[in-house]
């Protein structure tokens, strides 16, 4: 897509919204509402507007997250502009973020992720196990860009915040269920109990299952199938009438029956011409379990000072069997087995040290120990003997972090940020390998690597990293409907090493990323609130930007430093009483910039250069009741899945069979709610509604490119009641 149509498009969405706004405002003789609800977020780490955040933030509240079908973390993903994501090469459990261009898709403890996840400010550091049912959440929040210092480790490529909905003093209960295609079905429970004046429970449980959407025409089955039950307890107890303490268990368990890919290149064998159809001899499998306790302490000393300690503890299991290359006898069979424990303590501070200056200041503990039994089982054809790669290993992370940050107003309309994070970081590795291949590169320990590391070899199994991340920032509040901010930061994300190589000579360290970037936007509240417009720009330089990849079957990990710019857009209309319109847009140029490795393509991969959401929501009293009409269509240009040069790494393989192809999504809903208290409610709806085939994931290695299909065309009737 050229720039000229990027913006021609982006135009017509936006001039298409206010014409459509216009004319249902001409049209509709009652007298209007008030305006769009004000959005209270968290991203700066305090509750303030959405509209006074001087960061690039998606905030998607309880009812956006029901109306536009967004059921769990993947789907975050098709509704806040520069942001992609997929499940991880073959795990449905797995959810890989990209931001602005920036994530990794490592799910090993040897690399940390770029994108740090968030539940109930509790940071969840292996995306092995994070695609989190979203039921009984109070709001997303999406923060683009580095977030280096109020949240500082390993987001210098954004955060995204989940934000539960917490236990109040209002007795509350609501169940629902669905049936759709593919014989799948889902039950929800939620409610919310207080048991004295002071203490209040909210719970909830999940279940979901059916059959899968892929045929395995080698196993003569049906594959990817769903398999889910999970559920989170919170108690709050108001101790004092200035302390407050919130306790919360989570438990989630998911089971396939394997994530298939199908090997598009066609060299090895016709491609079956069906993403949903695949050939593989391997009865994959897929389990998975997450749980995790959290306290959090609340004082709010007076009006001028509170402070907050969050305590967590958590726990990741996952096993995997999958064959990577979509074969009738595998070439590349996977079996992982990962088992993390997390332990966080963070206390925060914020005060209000006059009526000029304000500060946010806190402490950050992470401790983390990591076991992996990985078995890699490869062939070079299907008639050659199998080689097999044992790795037992076990990374043990501890870090700590101070950070701090000063707001002051040098006049009553304009302030100046002041912001920074110091984080030291230890990680231990220990690794044992053991082979059907004789000889030392194919057998070997930790000790054997240091032996090699004294010749010279880059390893070292204990690493230390200090870092400094700063902050500067401008606010100004122009009027009551425009508010602009710009800033200047710097993130990093610590470095590690090379955990799926098979040989010992390909076991080496890589360097910690690192990131500069400058950001400045603009919030807009027009006509009553009847319209909430917010816009950014952004410039970043990346230096030692890690891609993990496979070039000619061997896995290794390439840094390159890269330039990536762009903007995005967000615009909500509340075209009448009864409508609301929107619309989203992002433009992102994403490239390496000086020399690179001849085997990374020229652009980051999943960083498309045009994305664009438009869509409306009807909320219109109809009889005794509400009729409730939602649709939206998500588009995106076509991305790379890999990192890899296609021409240099695989000859065999088409070198197109690396991108995504441009795509677009339609979703839509009709239900109606009716009862005293608006308590029963009953909705069809489907996504991806015109069955749109398109891939997000990939694995290419040697001759073929195994594609992991996106979600295809899901419907289904669903109704629900509350008390």
């Amino acid at each position: 897509m050229t720039n000229k149509l990027k913006f021609a498009t982006l135009s017509g969405i936006l001039s298409a919204s206010i014409l459509l706004a216009s004319a249902a405002q001409a049209q509709d003789q009652q007298p209007q509402e008030e305006g769009l609800g004000d959005i209270v977020v968290t991203a700066q780490r305090r509750s303030e507007s959405l509209q006074r955040t001087a960061v690039s933030v998606t905030a998607i509240d309880a009812a956006a997250l029901d109306r536009q079908q967004i059921t769990d973390t993947k789907q975050i993903v098709f509704n806040a502009p520069n942001l992609t994501g997929n499940n991880n090469v073959g795990q449905n459990t797995a959810t890989t973020f990209f931001i602005r261009g920036v994530g990794t898709t490592e799910n090993l403890a040897t690399a940390d992720t770029s994108v740090g996840l968030y539940v109930d400010d509790v940071y969840i550091s292996r995306q092995a196990v994070n695609n989190f049912s979203l039921f009984d959440v109070e709001r997303i929040e999406v923060l683009r860009g580095p977030q280096g210092t109020l949240y500082g480790r390993n987001t210098n490529g954004g955060a995204i915040k989940i934000v539960p909905k917490a236990p109040d003093a209002k007795t509350a209960f609501a169940l629902s269920g669905s049936y759709g295609n593919y014989d799948r079905w889902e039950g929800r429970l939620s409610a919310n109990v207080p048991l004295s004046d002071r203490v209040f429970v909210r719970a909830n449980l999940l279940v979901q299952q059916g059959d899968g959407y892929i045929y395995n025409s080698t196993l003569d089955k049906k594959v990817n199938d769903q398999d889910y039950a999970g559920g989170r307890i919170a108690v709050r107890a108001l101790l004092t009438d200035s302390l407050t303490f919130d306790y919360a268990f989570d438990y989630g368990r998911d089971k396939t029956n394997g994530g298939y890919a199908s090997d598009i290149a066609g060299s090895l064998r016709p491609s079956t011409g069906d993403l949903f159809t695949v050939v593989s001899g391997t009865d994959a499998s897929g389990y998975a379990r997450g749980m995790g306790h959290s306290g959090k302490l609340s004082w709010d000393v007076n009006d001028d000072l509170s402070v907050e300690s969050i305590t967590a503890w958590r726990s990741t299991k996952q096993n995997l069997l999958l064959d990577l290359s979509d074969q009738p006898i595998p070439l590349y069979v996977l079996d992982q087995k990962q088992l993390a424990k997390q332990f966080s303590e963070e206390i925060k501070v914020n005060a209000t040290l006059s009526d000029a200056l304000k500060l946010t200041a806190g402490f950050f503990y992470f401790d983390e120990n990591i076991d992996a039994d990985v078995t890699d089982t490869t062939r070079g054809a299907p008639t050659a003997a199998p080689s097999i790669f044992r790795k037992v290993f076990e990374v043990d992370v501890k870090s700590w972090a101070a950070f701090g940050q000063l707001e002051y107003a040098v006049l009553d309309n304009v302030k100046l940020v002041a912001a920074g994070r110091y984080t030291h970081e230890k990680r231990e590795l220990t690794v044992v390998q053991t082979s059907n291949l004789a000889g030392p590169l194919f057998n070997f320990t930790t000790a054997d690597l240091l032996t090699r590391a004294a010749a010279g070899q880059d390893f070292d199994n204990k690493r230390t990293f200090n870092k400094f991340t700063p902050k500067i920032g401008i606010d100004w509040t122009v009027n009551d409907d425009l508010f602009a901010y710009a800033s200047w930061t710097k993130g990093f994300r610590s470095g590690g090493w090379t955990g799926r190589a098979l040989r010992a000579d390909q076991y080496i360290n890589f360097d910690p990323e690192e990131v500069e970037s400058w950001e400045a936007g603009t919030k807009v509240s027009l006509f009553d609130r009847k319209v909430r417009w917010n816009s950014s720009v952004f410039y970043m330089n990346y230096t030692n930007l890690f891609n993990k990849l496979t070039v000619n079957g061997a896995f290794t990990a390439q840094l390159a430093d890269a330039r990536i710019y762009g903007l995005e857009s967000e615009l909500t209309i509340r075209a009448a009483p009864w409508l609301d319109l929107f619309t989203n847009v992002g433009l992102l140029n994403a490239r390496y910039k000086g020399a690179r490795p001849a085997n990374l393509a020229d652009k980051l991969q999943r960083a498309p250069s045009f994305q664009g959401k438009a869509g409306f929501s009807v909320n219109k009293p109809l009889g005794a009741g509400t009729l409730l009409v939602n649709g939206d269509v998500f588009y995106t240009a076509h991305y790379l899945v890999t990192p890899a040069n296609l021409a240099f790494t695989a000859p065999l393989v088409p070198v197109n069979s690396n991108r995504s192809g441009d795509f677009a999504l339609v979703n839509g809903s009709i239900g109606y709610r009716w009862g005293a208290d608006d308590n029963y409610q009953l909705t069809l709806s489907c996504s991806n509604c015109f069955n749109r085939e398109y891939f997000d994931a990939q694995t290419v290695i040697g001759r073929y490119a195994a594609a992991y299909a996106g979600a295809p065309r899901f419907y289904r009737l669903t109704g629900s009641v509350k008390f």
